[in-house]
């Protein structure tokens, strides 16, 4: 999934709200690089070994540190290789407080799903991705030759064998339907800012989404009929009522009822309803008949 683009001030604002407000145990869970990749293979020499946090991190990778932030960051480590007339190939692997987290980062990077490394990859010719356990690896090239395309390859296979463990992705993934589900088309967050960055609904925590909550936000149908399944779980049941009572009253103030489905002045259609501790949400309906559908698929 792509998100709409970003001011650099709103990047800015992003970032002091995910670190400032990160809790302190999150910068634990780091790899030793240097015993995990190789100094030199082929052509290619280590030139610089990376080990980054908090706001050097951020310095790091030029403003887009609160996309691993918002996830719980525990660190980066990495490594650039240099070769003569070869292309740069750089290794960063993001530790994560939780799978879940990881899992998090990937699905904000990937647009389709393959299964060539770790729990999850996707692979162009000038970079890798894949999460595993508690990692997010990140592995690029500045240009794509058949020189760096093996060497992509050859780290993204060291670094997949060298993460011991497996973990498991989050159980609301597994709710979602998969009838007309777009192929790598949903994203896992528990920051409201990504669920405002992705399908705008307000400016601000309007559905109380925060650390203790897990959600999905997932689209259907082809680019003609596309609507969006939001669902999100919350500590229990209570909090899960005032989310949806306050969704209801601040997006859609007309509404009314235990499961309301309003035609909006723009000329979609827009439902939600709890079950036990999960609120769930349909956006941009092209017809009663598709969100009914919708609704009725999910178990």
């Amino acid at each position: 999934m792509q998100p709409y683009n970003k001011s650099l001030m709103c990047r800015v604002w992003i970032f002091a709200v995910c670190y400032f407000c990160m809790p302190a145990w999150v910068c634990t869970q780091k790899i030793d690089v240097m015993k995990l990749l190789p100094e030199k293979f082929d052509a290619y020499q280590a030139t610089e070994w990376l080990d980054y946090e908090g706001e050097a991190l951020f310095d790091y990778i030029n403003g887009g540190a609160e996309l691993y932030l918002s996830y719980g960051l525990a660190g980066m480590t990495g490594c650039k290789y240099n070769g003569e007339g070869l292309p740069q190939v750089t290794v960063e692997i993001y530790g994560m407080t939780s799978p879940a987290n990881a899992f998090g980062v990937y699905t904000q990077s990937r647009d389709r799903e393959e299964s060539e490394y770790g729990q999850g990859s996707q692979r162009y010719k000038d970079f890798i991705i894949f999460w595993k356990d508690k990692y997010y690896v990140l592995i690029t090239t500045q240009k794509a030759t058949p020189e760096s395309g093996k060497a992509l390859l050859h780290l993204a296979s060291l670094v997949d064998r060298a993460i011991p463990g497996t973990g498991r992705r989050p159980a609301i993934v597994d709710a979602l339907p998969q009838k007309d589900l777009v192929p790598g088309g949903y994203l896992y967050f528990h920051h409201y800012v990504w669920l405002n960055a992705y399908l705008f609904i307000a400016d601000y925590n309007i559905i109380n989404i925060n650390d203790e909550t897990d959600a999905v936000l997932a689209k259907y149908g082809d680019a003609d009929t596309r609507c969006y399944l939001l669902m999100v779980d919350y500590p229990d049941e209570t909090a899960a009522t005032a989310a949806w009572e306050k969704l209801k009253n601040e997006f859609a103030p007309e509404s009314a009822g235990e499961r309301p489905k309003l035609q909006l002045e723009d000329g979609t259609w827009f439902t939600t309803w709890t079950r036990a501790n999960r609120l769930c949400a349909i956006f941009d309906g092209r017809s009663l008949e598709q969100i009914d559908n919708l609704y009725h698929s999910i178990k």
